[in-house]
């Protein structure tokens, strides 16, 4: 705890320090900057439209925070991809989606999770318009845009706003808005090409960028912009990295789990013993000979050696390293904008994007063992084939016995693989006329994503290849392609995504105020939304699959308004509000006020308050259901563990988690409000200190496991609405109680959830001594709650891996920081980019029941560690049109969180330090511009 206490007293140390320094310098190097040259007489500041409102302004800090990342920021600090730009702010949290969970639901996709409301409580939108989302829902429950599907050459700026924002742009803006801008008027020719590769090996990277841009606006009245984009990231292979991030094996740390397979666990070299068919002629009905004990089926490798345990000798396999750390990602991409301005007082534009993306993921070996939808642990190799003849994979045969099996296959192909192609066109035309400023806009928006799965085996044709002896077992060199094709045949799905929406935006200034004229902003919107992701596994066939399926669609219209008022010279009140029409759930009305108090020049204080949805989504309420599977430990049932003898069959299993959709589920609603204070000394220097409160009600979710699982174990009645699905029972202790093979129950609307926090943001650009630009930027997010109450039972997931059935298990960080600084002379620039994750205690009682540790036995360290990870990159300019750079990322090669509960990964989390299992990365590029 005191560990705890001191880092978190250092990082505010740190933060009020920079803050200070940042000041003092503020305020004494303002006369070292070269003197600006004067500005025109009759120079106006050009009013522009600011994320979270519809009405210009030529302040841009407005009542709700809002932080801006332009592109240039981004390459100052080798950022190469939107997913990594957003998912990079303090403010992402629980629930985001990396990209290295390859074998989650929403597989080649990322998303970003502001307030740690999860991926469908952000929206995420390109130049003010929705986007269609990811074909495939996160968790099989939440519907995002993927971040990948968006070109990030053509990307001029980022601005998320970190408030509630559904009084103008309707459901899911719960946690903020995230608004990509893209570039419209850009002149010339560009290019990018850069190479990386990681020190320790694996994920070289290739990258290039293209651009050309023609016309000015203003003078040539046009303007034709086209970028191309191509990135490919190599996969890292697990077996490139070290201990303990390629191992299930653990028992070398103190409270760690060996946890790869022991006597009666699956390996390439089989583990079998004498056995009988409980029904006879079925095989799927094993009972061990009483007294028996495991052997290896056939030699063991020089990298299994043969081992000896109270169930039985078997060859020691560590299967950990069948998988990837990165996988392989490759993206390609075209976009394009034609615009038009015949006058002043009106444009028209036409914009085209294309994003396909390829993300290839290596699974691990599928096995003959506990699983689902059927349980394998319980078939026998049968003594006699169907054709009559003694089984040659059988060792009892000749005995008269059958033999219970364990296996892994190493001759089945395995991984998946997603294609998903993006298509948006949208159609535009903005201007002035009575005084009015209109927009009107047109998108067309359709994904569709090609998934196939391979080395899932198939349970008929298993069975089938057990009876007729067809699958060599001692031999698996010898077995054709069309014996594993059969096995384990590919999997396949096209699933697609649909956005069509059209929407009018207009605003004037209406009345006079003490400060000025007040304006109002009226709109509306209609749109199409639909989804089609049919199941990879209908039949329920192919074993350890986590299968969904959603089929929904539906149109939504809105219409709303907002009404700015500079009730004094300094005082802005602004109020909005929003009603969004549902075909498939009713209507909603969504209202926000913001106040904004300038009480001298360099000092604002800010404050809002409003009201936010989140309709459900097709997965939760449509045709729809899903399977997914969670780690679990039996760390909290040493009962349990001592009546099976500690045998295989109580070491960490995939438990399996079944939800189905609930049509009567009513839509979250949300109550947000926040406060803050801005300081701006200087014109170069600003500091931003807000308070952040949002409270949810009605939320949907699947009803907490733990409830059920703790009352399966402990004898009780299963609770009203689950359903618990006994394992077979353990074949070495066939009287104890089976373990769970799976929980099902359908989505609910949960009671409450509710969380709070703090945002500082410090910017600082200055001049210093021998004409360096110093720039500097601080973002920096503390999460003072995070409390989720189902059944009158309210659980606090701050600072916990928690809630561990979401997403990748990630958990909840208490902080997160980002701090940028650039150093510039001349042609030279460099930048330090220090990133900062709090570690998370592995506890999460809404899954365990009780604060028990999520992985590990007595003496196990139950926290992972801080994350601290420093990025150095810099760049020479050789002239106006040649720029060469440099990137180090990760330079003091900082490892991953050790986080062994974390099941997106081995031993790590890669929601918040995959940078660590990447380690030292070096890149090295070349910028071409005329």
């Amino acid at each position: 705890m005191k560990y705890q206490i001191t880092r978190g007293r250092l990082l505010a140390t740190t933060m009020i320090a920079g803050m200070a320094t940042l000041a003092g310098f503020a305020a004494n190097a303002q006369t070292t900057a070269p003197a600006a040259p004067a500005a025109a007489q009759n120079n106006e500041v050009e009013a522009v439209v600011v994320t979270g409102s519809l009405l210009r302004r030529t302040d841009t800090a407005t009542p709700s925070p809002v932080t801006v990342q332009t592109s240039e920021q981004l390459k100052a600090q080798g950022i190469t991809t939107v997913a990594d730009a957003i998912r990079s702010l303090s403010a992402d949290n629980s629930g985001s989606v990396p990209a290295a969970f390859g074998n989650g639901f929403a597989a080649g996709s990322t998303g970003v999770a502001l307030r740690g409301l999860t991926v469908n409580s952000t929206l995420v939108m390109i130049d003010g318009l929705r986007n269609a989302n990811y074909p495939l829902a996160d968790d099989g429950q939440r519907g995002f845009v993927d971040l990948n599907s968006i070109p990030f050459n053509a990307v001029e700026r980022i601005e998320t706003l970190k408030d509630g924002a559904s009084s103008l742009y309707g459901a899911d803006a719960i946690g903020g808005v995230v608004n990509i801008i893209m570039k419209s008027n850009y002149q010339g020719m560009g290019a990018d090409l850069s190479v990386g590769t990681s020190q320790h090996g694996g994920g070289n990277q290739y990258r290039f960028n293209g651009e050309i841009g023609h016309g000015d606006l203003d003078t040539d009245k046009y303007n034709v912009y086209l970028d191309v984009e191509y990135q490919r990231d190599q996969r890292i292979r697990i077996d490139q990295r070290g201990y303990p991030y390629n191992t299930n094996d653990l028992s070398g740390i103190p409270g760690g789990q060996n946890n790869n397979p022991g006597a009666g666990g699956s390996t390439f070299y089989g583990q079998v013993k004498p056995a009988t068919q409980g029904t006879p002629g079925d095989i799927s009905t094993g009972v061990a000979v009483p007294g028996s004990l495991w052997q290896p089926l056939r030699t063991c490798g020089a990298n299994a050696p043969l081992t000896t345990s109270a169930g039985g000798t078997y060859c020691a396999q560590n299967l950990a390293t069948f998988g990837d750390v990165q996988p392989q990602q490759e993206r390609a991409g075209v976009y394009g904008r034609f615009t038009i301005k015949p006058s002043d007082d009106f444009q028209a534009y036409l914009s085209t994007s294309f994003m396909q993306s390829k993300t290839s993921v290596t699974g691990g070996p599928p096995g003959i063992s506990s699983s689902t939808p059927h349980n394998l642990s319980t078939i026998v190799l049968p003594a006699v084939l169907s054709n009559g003849q003694l089984n040659p994979n059988d060792p009892f045969a000749a005995q008269g016995y059958d033999a219970l099996i364990r296996y892994a296959f190493s001759d089945l192909a395995t991984g998946s693989r997603y294609t998903n192609r993006m298509a948006r066109m949208v159609g535009g035309v903005e201007g002035t006329t009575h005084d009015w400023n209109y927009k009107a806009n047109l998108v067309i928006a359709h994904g569709w994503l090609e998934s196939t799965s391979n080395g899932f085996v198939s349970y008929s044709n298993l069975l089938s290849a057990v009876k007729n002896g067809t699958y060599n077992f001692i031999d698996p060199s010898q077995n054709s392609q069309a014996v594993r094709t059969a096995l384990a045949p590919a999997l396949t799905k096209t699933s697609t995504t649909d956005l069509d929406s059209i929407n009018f935006v207009a605003s004037r200034d209406v009345f006079n105020l003490p400060g000025g004229p007040a304006q109002l902003g009226v709109g509306g919107e209609f749109r199409y939304e639909a989804t089609n992701d049919p199941a990879l596994n209908p039949v329920n066939d192919a074993q350890g699959l986590g299968n969904a399926r959603t089929i929904g669609n539906r149109t939504v219209a809105s219409a709303f308004a907002e009404l700015g008022m500079p009730v004094l010279n300094n005082v802005e009140l602004n109020l909005s509000g929003r009603y969004d029409h549902y075909s498939d759930f009713g209507g909603n009305f969504s209202p926000k006020i913001g106040i904004k108090y300038t009480p001298i020049k360099t000092v604002a204080l800010r404050a809002t308050f409003s009201k936010g949805f989140r309709a459900p989504s097709f997965s939760e309420s449509g045709n729809s259901a899903s399977q997914g599977f969670t780690n679990f430990s039996f760390t909290n049932y040493p009962a349990f563990v001592a009546a099976h003898g500690g045998s295989e069959y109580t070491k960490t299993y995939s438990l399996s988690n079944i939800t189905a959709a609930n049509p009567d589920l009513k839509p979250e609603k949300s109550t947000s409000f926040t406060t803050g204070v801005v300081w701006a000394p200087t014109r170069g220097f600003s500091v931003a200190l807000d308070y952040y409160h949002i409270k949810k009600n009605n939320v949907i979710a699947q009803a907490s496991a733990g409830t059920a699982i703790a009352a399966y174990y402990a004898g009780q009645a299963i609770p009203a609405g689950y359903v618990v699905t006994p394992d077979l029972p353990d074949p070495d202790h066939p009287t104890a109680l089976p373990r769970i093979l799976s929980v099902s129950s359908p989505y609910i609307n949960a009671d409450s959830l509710r969380t709070s926090g703090m945002d500082l943001s410090v910017q600082n650009t200055m001049y210093l001594p021998a004409d360096i630009k110093w720039t500097s930027n601080l973002e920096a997010t503390a999460m003072f709650d995070f409390k989720y109450t189902q059944d009158g039972v309210t659980y606090n997931y701050t600072g916990k891996e928690a809630p561990y059935a979401l997403s990748s298990g990630a958990g909840t960080p208490k902080y997160r920081a980002s701090w940028s600084n650039t150093l510039t002379r001349g042609p030279i620039s460099f930048t330090g980019t220090l990133n900062y994750v709090s570690g998370i205690r592995e506890i999460d009682e809404s899954y365990t029941g009780d604060q028990s540790c999520l992985y590990g036995g007595d003496g196990f360290k139950c926290h992972t560690k801080d994350f601290y990870d420093f990025d150095l990159t810099g760049r020479y300019d050789i002239n106006d049109k040649a720029t060469v750079y440099a990137d180090v990322l990760n330079l003091f090669d900082a490892g991953p969180m050790f986080n062994p509960a974390n099941y997106a990964a081995v031993n790590w989390n890669p929601t918040y330090s995959q940078a660590g299992a990447v380690g030292r990365y070096f890149r090295l590029g070349v910028r071409l511009k005329y």
